[in-house]
């Protein structure tokens, strides 16, 4: 069982950050459109919190598919899925009255998965088709839909979180570098530990 990774909360939902604060430097987007994990120095290197309502939840997004861990969830992934994640250290700011509300952890990290494999099975599945590359290969990606997505089982020793590896087939290349995914026995792990912190976004049936 994999499920697309995707924690509940974001920039917006419980908390608010500084607009200054949280954006990416400009450039970072290539290294993802590669498939490749991002330079350390792309990530801003503190955010600011401008609202809360709640506690800060330890997985959260500053925008879509920029990810911030706990140290909690830090120790967590290091013991299951140790190099498959680079933690990238971001220190937090708040006024104090927001600051307690928020009950910060002792550390955050922004996350740069570096798990890679080749495990979704292109052929056997809905694509969306994209424009052709200037060398004329023709580009496919995942459907909206996640549950008509089809991954093959896993092998000893690929990664528990990942992004997939694109995979060519004659002139057709199949993409999924925009989604991280996750095996059941890790996302039920970082369920029980932060319960309700993750969208429960199951790959296939």
């Amino acid at each position: 069982m994999v499920y697309k990774f995707d924690p509940t909360y974001f920039n917006g939902t419980i908390f608010s950050l500084d607009e200054d604060t949280w954006k990416m430097e400009k450039g970072w987007s290539e290294y993802e459109r590669n498939n490749q994990p991002i330079p350390a120095p792309y990530f801003p290197k503190s955010l600011t919190f401008d609202g809360a309502k709640a506690p800060l939840p330890d997985m959260f997004h500053t925008t879509r598919d920029i990810i911030v861990f706990s140290e909690r969830v830090r120790v967590i992934i290091e013991e299951w899925a140790p190099g498959q994640v680079e933690f990238i250290p971001v220190a937090v700011h708040a006024p104090p009255k927001i600051a307690a509300r928020l009950n910060f952890a002792a550390a955050y990290y922004f996350i740069n998965v570096l798990g890679r494999a080749q495990r979704l099975r292109w052929l056997e599945m809905p694509t969306d088709k994209f424009r052709p590359r200037d060398d004329g290969a023709e580009i496919f990606g995942l459907p909206q839909d996640f549950s008509k997505w089809e991954l093959r089982e896993r092998v000893p020793g690929e990664p528990l979180i990942w992004r997939d590896t694109p995979w060519r087939n004659e002139n057709k290349e199949y993409r999924g570098y925009n989604v991280v995914l996750i095996e059941g026995v890790l996302w039920r792990e970082l369920d029980a530990n932060f319960p309700d912190q993750l969208n429960a976004l199951r790959a296939g049936e």
